[in-house]
């Protein structure tokens, strides 16, 4: 007898027609998207379309390296790109750097080296870091360690960033104002919303914004642009600062906070360059000035019209028309005669007008722009000194690290000044990177053993370099607690406020003894503690009864609490001695600030336990 034929029974779903299965995949996150392709031929045609994968590229991330050119591609037809293709290599990236991202958190062997593979994928990496960094739970392993790699990692794939853009200015490449001053931003931000890409939107914004108020805009006279322009910038309280006791607040050296924060506050030369990248935009020629102590708008007309419109007859070498704006402070146009009187005024002499009224190469105005975070940061630590409030703003140390690295990748075309100028900085900064930003080994070594080539320091910066490098591939020397160490009574992650001084600390380290160089033992007066530097805290005697016992000192990252009075080195790692340490006790938490830092070392604060769970284990193994 013949077997009758087996029926296959069809889902009731590819019943539908292709339409409402298009508009049910358009629905499906990308791994349910793939199982509902393999599921029959028709179901694997309609998750093929390139509409399918551009639209989970584009939800899942936000940020793209350049070499992508993402916005071409979205404004091309979807099927001159291979979105599924772009989906699977952004994946591969995603999931190697989560790989590398776990081994860097669970030891500090070779630490550095992954964190600079993971951040040489650029902004490819800034949407999975972002998330590790923001939406990690709080209830996480090791919640500590994991946010504060991750903003490590961001923080470095903006440094980068800023550098290249420095780096292509100082090589007479082609780089736009507010690229060149927005790399001042990328060091304070470490993921914030204010990058060079958000900054770019929110300039192209504006310029339209100014169009679409006025339909007639782009038929007026440079001068009625120019005039329109400030006028606008004003009105929405982007430029100025009316506030001027705060006129060198740190805050107001960075365009991304004038641009994205309330008060839109910034000094002349940021107010100036806003103005200039809007007007630019809408075909107005500006550019920063050359003008002492307060920067100007320089408006130049083309070459065959007037300021106000009229054709005039183009001669070669013809100096330009030019006006003067001062969006810092006004609306209107500056004259030139005002702009002389205060010249004079200031003793300058004439044969420098014209310079001072000249528009400034951009390279001036990024220094200058260092000049003044310089000083602005000196006023902070001045103004922090004097004051019970701890200051909103940039961080202090990022936006000086910004400032040292300008100083010493830009240059002007007098070699003999820019290496006086960079052996200057080169201590501050190499300091600096040791005690904020180890990570930076790669950074340090691209950009600046080759400006001092054939110099002294060449040398010193090989080395330092080299023995960075074998630091991070060489494993921690363990210090196991046996009895010589009984007398160690603090732990690694033990949360503290100093007696004498009274700032809030962790331990991360310990010794016998104090190993400080002698010119820091004097300096902190150890022999004149009551057990000096070679005796225990606690009147304690271990080993041999003829030995005399000794003191164990500790290394700790430290914050000073927000009323007290001097904190020049906040944020800190000190060496403490054993009888200044008084652990918190129990509910006492950690500040945010601590807590932030503390994710160097460890993994998580314990509040049953009033400890933090320690992430150099292969250093402190009994800790």
């Amino acid at each position: 007898m013949a077997t009758p034929p087996a029926y296959t029974t069809v889902p009731p779903i590819f019943s539908l027609p292709d339409e409402l299965l298009q508009l049910i995949v358009s629905h499906l996150p990308p791994h349910e998207t793939v199982a509902f392709g393999k599921a029959s031929k028709r179901s694997n045609k309609i998750t093929y379309e390139p509409l399918v994968w551009r639209r989970h590229c584009i939800e899942r991330w936000k940020y793209w390296e350049s070499h992508y050119e993402l916005s071409e591609r979205l404004d091309a037809p979807p099927s001159q790109t291979k979105w599924q293709q772009l989906y699977y290599e952004r994946s591969k990236v995603d999931h190697e750097a989560s790989q590398a991202f776990n081994e860097l958190l669970t030891t500090q062997q070779f630490r550095y080296e992954r964190l600079e593979t993971i951040a040489r994928h650029g902004y490819d990496i800034k949407d999975f870091m972002m998330a590790q960094r923001d939406q990690t739970s709080d209830d996480a392993e090791d919640v500590l360690c994991r946010r504060y790699f991750a903003d490590a990692i961001l923080g470095q794939v903006h440094r980068t960033t800023a550098l290249e853009k420095w780096q292509r200015l100082q090589d007479r490449q082609m780089v736009r104002l507010e690229e060149v001053l927005g790399s001042y931003d990328l060091f304070v931000l470490s993921g914030k919303k204010g990058d060079l890409n958000d900054i770019d939107r929110e300039l192209d914004r504006l310029a339209q914004r100014i169009r679409d108020r006025d339909p007639e805009f782009d038929d007026l006279s440079i001068r009625m642009k120019a005039l329109r322009v400030a006028r606008y910038l004003r009105s929405e309280n982007l430029v100025g600062n009316t506030n001027q006791e705060d006129y060198h607040a740190l805050r107001n050296n960075f365009l991304s906070l004038a641009l994205f924060e309330e008060p839109h506050t910034s000094l002349p030369l940021q107010s100036v360059a806003i103005y200039c990248a809007v007007a630019r935009r809408l075909g107005v020629n500006s550019r920063p000035s050359n003008y002492p102590q307060h920067v100007h708008a320089v408006i130049e007309a083309p070459q065959n019209l007037t300021l106000d419109g009229k054709h005039k007859l183009f001669v070669q070498g013809a100096e330009p028309e030019l006006m003067h704006m001062d969006p810092w402070r006004t609306d209107e146009e500056v004259s030139q005669d005002q702009l002389r009187l205060r010249l004079l005024q200031m003793g300058a002499p004439s044969t420098q007008h014209m310079h001072h009224l000249g528009a400034s190469p951009t390279i001036e105005i990024a220094l200058r722009t260092g000049r003044n975070i310089m000083t602005s940061v000196q006023e902070a630590r001045e103004r922090q000194r004097g004051t019970s409030s701890r200051s909103r703003g940039p961080d202090i140390e990022a936006a000086w690290y910004s400032m040292l690295w300008s100083m010493l990748v830009l240059g002007s075309s007098n070699l003999a000044s820019d290496l006086h100028r960079r052996r200057q900085c080169l201590p501050y900064l190499i300091e600096h990177f040791q005690k904020h930003y180890p990570e930076d080994i790669n950074l340090v070594e691209k950009h600046i053993p080759s400006m001092f080539e054939g110099e002294r320091e060449h040398t010193i910066l090989l080395h330092l370099i080299t023995t960075a490098r074998k630091a991070d591939q060489n494993k921690k020397a363990p210090s196991p607690r046996d009895k010589s160490t009984e007398n160690v009574a603090y732990k690694i992650g033990h949360h503290f406020r100093h007696k004498r001084y009274g700032y809030e600390g962790v331990i991360i380290g310990w010794n016998m003894r104090c190993t400080a160089e002698q010119r820091w033992i004097e300096q902190m007066r150890v022999d004149d503690l009551p057990r000096g530097r070679d005796q225990p805290f606690y009147n304690v005697v271990y080993g041999s009864p003829k030995s005399p016992p000794r003191k164990a000192y500790y290394t700790v990252l430290c914050v000073y609490p927000a009323d007290y009075i001097i904190r020049a080195d906040d944020k800190s790692t000190r060496y403490v001695a054993e009888e200044n340490i008084e652990v918190c006790k129990p509910g006492e938490t950690p500040s945010e600030d601590l807590l932030k830092l503390a994710g160097r070392y460890f993994k998580r604060w314990d509040p049953q336990q009033n400890i933090f769970i320690s992430n150099i284990k292969d250093e402190f193994p009994d800790d």
